[in-house]
Formats: C-alpha cells, structure tokens, sequence
C-alpha cells in the first residue's frame, strides 16, 4: 500500500502569521492606554514599524509583515465600528462605502502578509498591499472633500492614483533589465603576463 508522505510543519511561517495578528490585536484592544500615555494610538505604532522598514533592513521584511497583519486587525475594527454605529434604516451610501473601505484595506492587507509569509513576496502580494493603500488614500479623499475640505481631498486622491498605477504597473510584470556582466579586457590579461616575472630555470643536480 502507498504511503503519502507528509508535509513538514513550517512552524516558522506559522509563527510569523499569528505573532503579528496577536500584536495587532492587543494593539488594538489597548489604544485607549496607548493615547492616554502619550497621545499615541494604533496607527502611530504602524508608522514607527514603517520608519524602522526604511532605516534597519535586516527588519525590513518582519516590519512589513507586521504592518500588513497590524493594518488587517486595525481595519477589521474600524469596519466593525462602522456597523455598529450606523443605523442601518437609516443609512446612506457613504456608511455603505465607508464599511467597504475598511473591509477591503482589511481584505487586501491581510492577503498581503499571507504572500509575504508563505510565498516569498509574490507579485499578488504586492499588488494587494498598494491596492490597499490606495482604498485608504482614496477613501479618506472622499470623505475630505464632502467635508468641504477640497485641497486636502485632492492630494490624498493623487497619493491614492499613484499606489493604484503601482498596482497596475506591477501587474505589468516589466522588471528593469539585468546589468551585463562586464568581459575581463584582453589588454589587461597580456600586460598582466608581460609584467609577471618568469619562472626561474630549475637546474637539476650534476
């Protein structure tokens, strides 16, 4: 009979998984504290891991699989606040929207940090993590400018565009071109024998 062999368990994809949705989680159920101790709150800590991407790079890639797994969390909760607080007899388009803005910052973030944990960085992840960027710059531009606040709205709107070109530049699949490794010069090869010393003749004992 033919055994099926089976798959080793990748403890430490799994630890990389759960580890920053815990992190995001108690984030979250903290924020209260956080903003009482020092004004700070859940997006505060996502911009410190950001800086700290950009300035350590042996962290750079748990600092983004920390960032994508902490916006998850954070958006859940946004959109779960959103439906409590709205009265849904009563609501708008904009409570539609705004409940599915955090939704897919939350879709797109998540699938995100699984590429980045289980698939090495594929090009859906990073498609999905400028996709939710894009929702949040995006969304946030709407909801500046039914406040009146025009300028503002048109920036985050620009900044939105740009992150969605980047989704659609990647799906491209263009990669800048390999550099040529460079030939050795024939010329250097022949002046490195002309100016080495010659072997001395070995004389062989009378």
């Amino acid at each position: 009979m033919r055994t099926i062999p089976a798959r080793p368990v990748r403890w430490k994809q799994i630890l990389e998984t759960v580890l920053p949705l815990v992190l995001g989680i108690l984030a979250v159920r903290i924020k209260n504290v956080l903003h009482q101790l020092g004004g700070s709150s859940a997006s505060t800590l996502l911009l410190a891991l950001v800086v700290i991407a950009f300035l350590i790079p042996q962290l750079r890639r748990y600092a983004l699989v920390l960032i994508c797994f902490g916006v998850c969390v954070f958006s859940l909760n946004r959109m779960w606040e959103g439906v409590r607080m709205v009265e849904w007899h009563k609501a708008v388009w904009t409570d539609y929207a705004f409940v599915a803005m955090w939704l897919g910052i939350a879709l797109f973030s998540g699938l995100a940090g699984i590429g980045e944990v289980w698939f090495e960085s594929p090009r859906w992840s990073q498609q999905s993590y400028l996709m939710a960027v894009a929702l949040y710059f995006i969304g946030h531009g709407g909801s500046e400018w039914l406040q009146g606040k025009q300028m503002f709205a048109v920036f985050l709107f620009l900044v939105g565009l740009v992150a969605f070109g980047g989704v659609l530049w990647i799906g491209t699949g263009r990669t800048a071109a390999p550099e040529p490794t460079p030939r050795p010069s024939r010329r250097r090869v022949r002046w490195t024998h002309e100016t080495s010393s010659p072997e001395e003749p070995r004389h062989l004992p009378k």
